[in-house]
């Protein structure tokens, strides 16, 4: 367990990790769906544009939450002896929730959701951060769910520290974002959908 102290004392840390894995898991994700080609300019390298005001709101859910289905399509930086553990609990927490998850492949489903996970260790222990990309069907990005844990690490490899309580929380925090998303649930200081989610640009 860490107290208050040590978890502020990380943040800082936490949040400039958290925008490299932001920017990882976006070029991860656009590696995934299109590669660059010659045939095709638009995806090899190019300057940064930023992205349009309306891009950066957050999208509300073009699949009503009685009808949505989610499927974890990949989940990229999780070792295999912690990948197992953390879709177990990810299927639990969905259950606990009420969303309705199908199998990876499964043409079906209403939402893609693609995982980047990353674990660095520090002196005051491993931070794993996390960052969820929602896709439609037509690989469209509409929502970004993101957050770290902070866990305790005694060797050279940080997810030695990452426990199954920690990937159990990640599990929690991960489907109440996507709950809170899909249901438009207010959040305590902001509007609907912005619960637990960073701000999603098209990929």
């Amino acid at each position: 367990m860490f107290d208050a102290a040590r978890r502020r004392s990380v943040e800082g840390l936490s949040s400039r990790m958290l925008a490299a894995a932001l920017l990882a898991g976006t070029l991860a994700g656009c590696q995934s769906l299109e590669g660059p080609s010659a045939s095709n300019p638009a995806t090899l390298a190019g300057p940064t544009v930023p992205a349009p005001p309306e891009a950066t709101r957050p999208t509300v859910p073009p699949i009503p939450a009685a009808q949505a289905t989610f499927q974890f399509n990949q989940i990229l930086g999780v070792p295999t002896n912690k990948a197992d553990d953390l879709a177990s609990a990810l299927g639990r927490s969905a259950k606990a929730r009420g969303l309705t998850l199908v199998r990876r492949g499964d043409p079906t489903a209403s939402y893609r959701v693609l995982g980047y996970l990353s674990a660095v260790g520090g002196d005051q222990g491993v931070n794993l951060t996390y960052v969820w990309d929602v896709l439609d069907s037509n690989n469209k990005l509409l929502h970004r769910v993101t957050g770290f844990e902070l866990g305790t690490t005694s060797s050279s490899d940080p997810w030695a520290g990452v426990s199954e309580e920690i990937l159990s929380n990640v599990a929690a925090r991960t489907i109440e974002g996507l709950y809170a998303w899909v249901n438009q649930v207010p959040s305590e200081d902001g509007p609907p959908a912005a619960v637990a989610a960073a701000a999603a640009t098209a990929i």
